[in-house]
């Protein structure tokens, strides 16, 4: 999932993917999440976005709020013991690129 992310949103400047898209990406990671170590602090803002994105009109203040607690509890992981050197590079990123994202939501 995360490789596949971080695939689909590229640097978070400039992504075109639909609200549908984003739906199936949020609902994947709700799938993968549950039992990891710290996946609790993101499950419910993942859900949260996901919903918003299904109502048709998301709030865009709404969405980068949640973008934004996503991104910080993400970077949290990176420095959790059982991740690996590989993975948190990985995570770091991610946490970046949703940091980037919000801002051009």
């Amino acid at each position: 999932m995360l490789t596949d992310t971080l695939g689909l949103l590229g640097d978070g400047t400039t992504i075109s993917i639909t609200p549908g898209q984003g739906v199936l990406l949020l609902e994947g990671w709700l799938n993968a999440l549950p039992g990891d170590v710290g996946a609790e602090r993101i499950l419910a803002e993942v859900g949260m976005l996901r919903d918003l994105l299904k109502s048709g009109s998301p709030d865009p203040e709404q969405a980068r709020h949640l973008l934004l607690n996503m991104a910080r509890h993400t970077a949290s992981l990176a420095s959790e013991p059982t991740v690996d050197d590989t993975t948190s590079v990985q995570i770091k990123k991610l946490a970046d690129v949703l940091r980037t994202f919000s801002n051009n939501f």
